[in-house]
């Protein structure tokens, strides 16, 4: 869910940049259908692939517990979670492509001149990028050879910082967010910045 969630993201903000002038049409259509997607992959994952266990020996989530005092065909088939192995090697090709088409388009936007709304966002997917990005590298690496425990750690690190940080992110670093949240939460009304207004007048002009 965590990896479907990501690419989501980059996935909506490609299309947000890309059909900017649709933005306001689209965007609550593109969350909605993100959302949809992201619950029916997880629900089919929980219910009909085998159950993936952490490992202490790995320090990681693996199909094998190795439990089995003597290797077998039969145990391996039983254990055997090929989803769960195409998901990572699927994940870190997309984003892979996903995130080079982003950053030219951001680039491109941008036109050499510097918007902090742009950067922010960009800033906003690159962290969340990283952490999902180096948890499904090392669980990649596990099936060709076996990482050393720092590396093994680290990936343990960012697997638990994947599923925190984004609430995280957002709530600190993206305005809109942060005011719907500061409004609901704690019924503090915050004002537009300027530059997010200027961007929505921008918009409205455009359309």
């Amino acid at each position: 869910m965590a990896c479907a969630a990501t690419m989501s993201l980059f996935s909506n903000r490609i299309i947000s940049i890309g059909f900017r002038k649709y933005a306001d049409v689209i965007e609550k259509k593109l969350a909605y259908t993100s959302i949809s997607f992201v619950l029916f992959y997880g629900f089919y994952i929980y219910w009909f692939t085998p159950t993936i266990v952490y490992n202490s020996v790995f320090m990681a989530w693996i199909p094998d517990p190795l439990s089995e005092e003597v290797p077998s065909e039969e145990a391996a088939a039983m254990y055997k979670n090929t989803i769960q192995a195409w998901n990572n090697w699927v994940f870190v090709t997309c984003m892979f492509i996903l995130f080079s088409v982003y950053f030219i388009m951001v680039k491109r936007l941008a036109k050499g001149q510097k918007s902090k709304a742009s950067r922010s966002i960009f800033i906003q997917c690159s962290i969340i990028c990283f952490f999902n990005t180096g948890t499904a590298l090392i669980y990649n690496a596990l099936a060709i050879v076996t990482p050393a425990e720092w590396i093994l750690a680290f990936g343990q690190i960012c697997w638990t910082c994947n599923h925190a940080s984004p609430a995280i992110i957002y709530v600190t670093l993206n305005d809109t967010i942060r005011r719907e949240f500061l409004k609901t939460v704690f019924r503090v009304t915050l004002a537009p910045k300027i530059e997010d207004a200027t961007t929505s007048l921008a918009k409205k002009s455009t359309i």
